[in-house]
């Protein structure tokens, strides 16, 4: 950006020419003071969100590049389609996405995205990606130095035993040596390219840790929230790039000797010293892998936002899990229910999980539950949600693993939503 302050949108909107002070990010546009005073007085405004306008300036151009809203019908989002990874206005809801059933609505997504578990995986996968590459850059540059001081002692062999034979043998020593360079050569290159690779991948974390500081103290919630998720696949990326040397041996040393021919008893049968053989040793460096994705599925989607019910949604070991089986209706398949899932009970409501793959199917916030509990029917418990589901109303009937576990989910529902409660009122 540059430094020179942008013209007030609104004045400039009546022909006078005012810098602006203020950035409002719903409007998208620049406020001088007065301008500012008056959206800040008026009902439909008054919640948009301002930051100065030096501050704006310091956002990075990826950041300020990002549209908020759809480039195909000019609105803005309405909900996140987790299926083809992207934001969904209503216009792109009935049509490229009606079909779609992994959608929630893009308020809870962004909301308190800041200090949200995704952005807190984020910066750890960024701590561990750098650390891994730590680890990678200082175990090649140890095998540069072992390899120089390899060759120093094979030349030395290569030395004495030159010593103990005629001239004939100085040709065959300088085709050693020069057969010893070229695989130095050869495999310093090999460990050079790996450096290389690890340091331009540590360069541009260093740039995404700065760059989401940044964010994280000026961007929008809608702007933090994709910017992350293009942070987010590049950081996968930089993880496939870690898996990739690992799976194909580039991390084990390269150890270079010198053998002794046993013929050179037999100078006459002599055609050189020896060999040089390259081997590796099995590596020791120990990396650490953070499924980000995964991760990221798992906590997120269910980030709620109820200015009644101030808390953070963060899934954990500690919250109750059970075997369920989604009994087959037009509401469980309305919301792409079908067979089996795992049940969890947390703060942000009752989540449907693959039990394969532990990604997040269905979630349903303790705010848009009208109802749940035991059956009169063994072993079934029912949950029914309003309208202010992304996907509707409606009713779905889970049978349960054993006998106990109705009631089971039902006691511990109670108690965490009472708990939430006596936090409010307190």
């Amino acid at each position: 950006m540059a430094s020179e302050s942008p013209a007030c949108g609104i004045c400039h909107s009546i022909h006078i020419s005012k810098p602006s002070t203020a950035w409002c990010f719903e409007c998208n546009k620049g406020l001088c003071e007065e301008c500012k005073e008056h959206h800040i007085l008026k009902k439909a405004s008054k919640s948009h969100g301002f930051i100065p306008v030096n501050e704006f300036q310091k956002l990075p151009v990826s950041v300020l590049q990002i549209e908020e809203s759809c480039k195909s019908h000019s609105e803005r989002y309405q909900a996140y389609c987790h299926k083809h990874e992207c934001s969904c206005c209503s216009k792109c809801l009935i049509g490229d996405h009606k079909n779609c059933k992994d959608l929630t609505d893009i308020n809870d997504v962004v909301c308190r995205i800041k200090s949200s578990n995704m952005m807190l995986e984020i910066e750890k996968s960024m701590r561990e990606l750098t650390d891994n590459l730590q680890r990678i850059k200082q175990k090649r540059a140890g095998n540069l130095s072992s390899l120089k001081l390899h060759r120093q002692t094979i030349e030395k062999e290569i030395q004495i035993a030159r010593h103990t034979v005629n001239e004939h043998f100085d040709r065959l020593e300088r085709k050693l040596l020069k057969e010893l360079q070229i695989i130095e050569h050869d495999e310093r290159k090999k460990i050079s390219k790996i450096l290389a690779s690890v340091e331009r991948k540590e360069k541009e974390i260093d740039e995404f840790q700065i760059s989401l500081a940044i964010i994280k103290q000026h961007a929008s919630d809608l702007q933090t929230f994709l910017i992350s998720k293009q942070i987010e696949h590049e950081l996968t990326d930089t993880e496939s790039l870690i898996q990739s040397i690992q799976n194909s041996n580039e991390l084990s040393d390269v150890i270079i000797s010198f053998q002794t021919n046993d013929l050179m008893k037999s100078l006459e049968n002599i055609s050189k010293f020896g060999k040089i053989v390259v081997q590796t040793s099995q590596s020791d460096i120990s990396l650490v892998r953070q499924k980000i994705k995964q991760a990221q599925a798992k906590v997120d989607i269910v980030t709620e936002c109820n200015p009644d019910h101030q808390y953070e949604t963060i899934k954990n070991e500690e919250d109750s899990c059970f075997i369920v089986t989604v009994k087959p209706a037009h509401d469980a398949l309305k919301f792409g229910l079908n067979g089996q899932y795992r049940l969890c009970i947390t703060p942000s409501g009752f989540i449907l999980e693959d039990i394969e793959k532990k990604t997040t199917k269905c979630c349903w916030a303790f705010k848009i539950v009208r109802k749940f509990g035991k059956r009169g029917i063994k072993n079934e418990f029912e949950i029914t949600v309003g309208r202010r589901n992304v996907l509707g109303e409606g009713t779905v009937v889970l049978l349960c693993s054993s006998k106990d576990e109705p009631d089971q989910i039902s006691r511990i529902a109670q108690t965490i939503m009472e708990g939430m409660k006596s936090k409010v009122k307190h």
